[in-house]
């Protein structure tokens, strides 16, 4: 692709779509929220699941002629099953002259410990902002999934600000003050739950927090 493309070019086209794929997550997530639907209770997959239903159903998707791919199989050269590789949670692309693609990851996260029906023992809150460190900013990181995405944090439990305060916390004891998640403006969207953390090798990465547990 950088070869037949002008980088200027690829860059404004793929902020393009980075700016509508934001778009659509943050208008999907207000009509998932507006229904009431998502408790603690609910897996992350069934989540995501209302999530994607309510993105496809948007005009503006159409309009934009994206597509959605969701539970998306990260398959590369690398002699790994395919059983074996990386999935990661929505997979956007659209077509031009070239195909481009965008992509986003999603994770559970609470404030405190807490209980879900059909469980006997609470879900760690700590356990998820670990996860979410570990197999969400990492993952991008390392390369496991394209560094063209962002993050998805779906708030169950608590406020998202104190959840956010207890990632950076996780993030400074791990030494990677650099990394810290600050709040950020998406102009281009009626959404103000929206952080971005900086890294080496990577200028930024963008996380949307779904708050569920709030009006």
């Amino acid at each position: 692709m950088s070869g037949r493309f002008n980088p200027e070019y690829i860059d404004c086209t793929l902020q393009i779509l980075e700016r509508r794929c934001l778009t659509l997550l943050c208008d999907g997530y207000c009509v998932v929220k507006s229904k009431g639907s998502i408790s603690i209770d609910k897996e992350e997959e069934d989540i995501s699941k209302e999530l994607l239903l309510s993105i496809n159903a948007n005009i503006k998707r159409m309009e934009w002629q994206i597509d959605i791919i969701p539970e998306y199989r990260l398959y590369k050269n690398d002699g790994i099953a395919a059983k074996s590789a990386a999935r990661i949670d929505f997979r956007f692309s659209s077509w031009s002259t070239n195909q481009w693609e965008y992509f986003a990851e999603a994770k559970k996260l609470i404030e405190i410990d807490s209980y879900k029906a059909g469980r006997k023992t609470k879900i760690s809150a700590n356990q998820l902002h670990r996860r979410y460190i570990e197999t969400g900013i990492d993952n991008y990181l390392s390369s496991k999934y394209p560094q063209n995405g962002c993050l998805i944090g779906y708030i169950l439990q608590g406020k998202t600000e104190n959840i956010v305060s207890m990632l950076n916390i996780c993030l400074c004891a791990l030494n990677r003050k650099t990394e810290l998640l600050q709040s950020m403006d998406l102009e281009f969207a009626d959404f103000i739950s929206c952080y971005v953390s900086s890294h080496e090798k990577f200028l930024s990465m963008k996380h949307l927090m779904f708050d569920f547990a709030n009006n």
